[in-house]
Formats: structure tokens, sequence, C-alpha cells
């Protein structure tokens, strides 16, 4: 048993315990690489997850926008939030807490002045996740970039619309169904005969017998009316079947390509930031796990308030580390066969090497396989302290790739240096051979 530990635990370090390798099964080579599977997960999650908090502590900026929204020194411009039952609520000094709109740094001057430093970018909005978008519809065509409105585009003949391009314009103000409106919906979906008029037949009829309620009922007309009415749309939402709210900020954040603005919902925040050392870090954190607190206790002082706000971002982004371990690790289960197949290289650049120079006392791919097989788990150990190390100073994107060249490259690396090492021996071996038969 102790013989086996000190081959399977240092024979990254040893040349001669690697070389046992030839005498041992590949159980070895089997479970060192389920270990290397498991280094690497590890390697991808706290590459993620750890370097967060010194990027935030980074960006001094971004930092103090945040300050200004949920710690500003004048309480009347203070907005006050807390966590309750996994969701944010938030409103304005001396109001309730409201599903609505509270800054939006993005469209209002007002709200950049008192809260933005340095040009970032904050929107806070309490309204549900669901919220349907105001837009405008027009096309344009793919051959001199003619805009026209739908309404026009629509009296076009079949072969005409061929050359246009349907696009949406999100106006940045939730859509109002009120009764006016939804009634115009349900003339129009009626007026698509029998099958139409059934649908909303069977919506007045839930209404009726408040299986739903007034606004679900408004809600499903209108959809009925836009799927019916305008193309589909899934190169603008893809979890909806009408406009949303919450895809007007992220196309105002791909339009205006300010890498530092946050946006926080109800239920999640999303943001990105650029740290005084340059490095881009994109983000999204999430409540469902945090305890219910207010953001800033009643009585706290600046620092404490600070702090406080600092911690919400921060311990908001640690909530996500359940659903990126299980993400990473189906992850490193579609890349299994990249990594055996890396093992595979690194056996043959070996075996090539050992033939080149002389060496034929190791005569089989398997033998060299054994042998390059026990470097296999320590090299996902050392991709995975690498990767935290590196992940400190550089893209968070690059976590995608990170853990897998270190790995490939450790790996090579080590059984390089055992098929020059063995070479080394083998040609001392064989020169020494060879003095004692020149003696004779």
């Amino acid at each position: 048993m102790k013989k086996w530990f000190n081959f399977f635990f240092l024979s990254f370090f040893s040349h001669k315990t690697s070389k046992e390798g030839v005498k041992r099964g590949y159980t070895n080579v089997f479970l060192g690489f389920i270990l290397a599977l498991i280094f690497l997960w590890a390697g991808f999650i706290l590459g993620d997850m750890l370097p967060f908090g010194v990027h935030y502590g980074n960006a001094p900026d971004y930092s103090a926008t945040v300050h200004r929204v949920f710690a500003n020194t004048d309480i009347d411009k203070r907005i006050y939030a807390e966590i309750k039952d996994g969701s944010l609520k938030a409103k304005a000094q001396g109001d309730e807490y409201t599903e609505s709109l509270l800054i939006n740094t993005l469209e209002n001057d007002l709200d950049k002045e008192n809260y933005s430093v340095n040009g970032c970018d904050i929107v806070v909005d309490m309204r549900p996740a669901d919220t349907p978008a105001e837009f405008e519809a027009y096309c344009v065509s793919s051959v001199d970039g003619t805009v026209i409105s739908y309404e026009d585009y629509l009296t076009l003949s079949e072969v005409k619309r061929l050359n246009f391009d349907f696009k949406l314009k999100y106006t940045g103000n939730a859509l109002k169904l009120d009764d006016e409106t939804v009634d115009g919906y349900k003339s129009y979906v009626e007026s698509l005969g029998e099958e139409g008029r059934g649908n909303i037949a069977k919506l007045e009829s839930n209404l009726a017998e408040k299986a739903i309620t007034k606004s679900e009922y408004g809600r499903a007309v209108y959809e009925l009316y836009f799927t019916e009415y305008y193309p589909e749309i899934s190169a603008y939402e893809s979890t909806s079947k009408v406009p949303l709210l919450r895809n007007y900020y992220y196309l105002q954040y791909l339009s205006k390509g300010n890498n530092n603005c946050l946006f926080i919902f109800d239920d999640y925040m999303a943001g990105s930031f650029k740290t005084k050392g340059g490095t881009d870090v994109s983000f999204y954190g999430f409540y469902s796990h945090l305890e219910n607190r207010a953001l800033v206790a009643d009585g706290a002082t600046q620092d404490e308030a600070n702090k406080s706000v600092d911690g919400f971002i921060k311990d908001s982004f640690k909530a996500n580390w359940v659903v990126n371990a299980y993400a990473y690790a189906m992850n490193v289960i579609s890349i299994l066969p990249f990594v055996a197949l890396m093992l595979m290289v690194a056996t043959l650049l070996t075996y090539s090497v050992l033939r080149l120079c002389g060496v034929v006392n190791m005569t089989s791919l398997g033998s060299i396989l054994r042998i390059v097989g026990s470097y296999v788990w320590f090299s996902g150990a050392v991709s995975a302290v690498l990767t935290v190390a590196i992940m400190f100073f550089v893209e968070r994107n690059w976590i995608s790739a990170l853990p897998l060249v270190l790995f490939f490259v450790t790996l090579v690396i080590r059984s390089m240096i055992f098929a020059v090492n063995e070479s080394r021996l083998v040609k001392k071996q064989s020169e020494q051979r060879e003095a004692e038969r020149t003696e004779e």
C-alpha cells in the first residue's frame, strides 16, 4: 500500500517513481483521470468565483456609483432597498415599495447627474420580468437600406416583401394594456376568423370564471394579437412571445458599448465593469439565497452603509455558485473526450520523443500511457491552482478555456521532462557499458 501511495502521489516529482507505471495497471490511469476532471471542475468554479471581490474592489468608480444609489449621503436621493424571501424591494425616500422604475441613467440626465460616477450607468427597475415593452416596428430594405413602417410593409406585394427585414426598436417604456387598447387587440383577433373568435371566447370564459385575472386576460389577448399581426421575434426574444422591457436594457448596453453598467431588478442583477488595471468583468447576481435584510441598516454610518452595499453586490454574485457548480459539472462532462484526447496526445508525443532518441526499453504505447497517466491528476491540480491565480489578472471570459490549456501544457511539459531524462539516462548507461567493453 505504501509503494502504491508513493507511486500515485509522488510520481509527478520523481522520474524513478514514475517509471514504476510500466509494472502497474491501468486502474491508476483511470483513477488519476477522474481526479483530474474533479480538479478541472474546481478550477472552473474557483477561478470564476474567487477573483470577483478583488476585481470589484479595483473598480472604484463603479462601486462609488453603487454607493450613490443605495448609500447616498443625501438621504433624499438614497434608494432604500431590502431583501425579502429571495426578492429585492426598493423605493425612493418617503415612498412605498412598488413595482416601478426608480433610476435610469441611460435615459435620464438628472439621474446621471445624481448617481453616475465617471460615466458608470445604473438602472434600478422593480417592474416584473415579464413586463411587456413599448416598441416601434419597422422594416429595412436589404437592397438599398430604405426604412418603412411595418404598416407600409404590409401593403407591399409578397414579392416586394422578400426584400425587407423586420426590425423592432424598444422605446424604453412599458406597454400600457388599458381597456381601450386590449379591446382593439381583441377586435383584430376576432376579425381573423373562427379560430380567433374561439380563442377570445375561451379567455373571456376564464375571466368570467375567475380562472385568470383581468391583467392576465389583457396580456393573453395582447399575445394573441402580436403573434398574429407581427412576424416571429426570435432575433429579439428567446423566452417570450412579445417584446419585454428587460430586453431593452440589454439592447441599450450593446448599442452604447459602455463597459461600466449595472442593471438591478427585483429578481437578479446584471452588470459589467472595467478595473483600474483594464480588466473587463461581466457578471450576474441573484438574491434567492440571501438572508432577509435591509441593504443599509437604520443608523448605519457612511462607512458601514458603503460596506453593506458592497456586500450586497458580492453576495449576490456568490449566490451563483450552486448554478455555476452544476453548469461547470456539465461542461466538464462535455469536454471529457477532449481531456482523454489530451492524455493520448501527451502519450504519443512522449513515445515519439523516446523512439527518436533511441530509447527502446519501453517498446509499447501502453507502457508510456501508464507512465504519463501517473502525471494526469497532478496536472489537473496544477491547472486549478494556476487558473485561480491567473484569473485575478485577466478577463472573466478566459475561464472558458484557461483550465484546459493549463492542464494540457502541464501534462505535456512533465511528459517531455520524463522523455528527456529517460533519454539522458539511457545514453549515460550506454556510454558506461561502452567504456566497460573498451577497458576489457
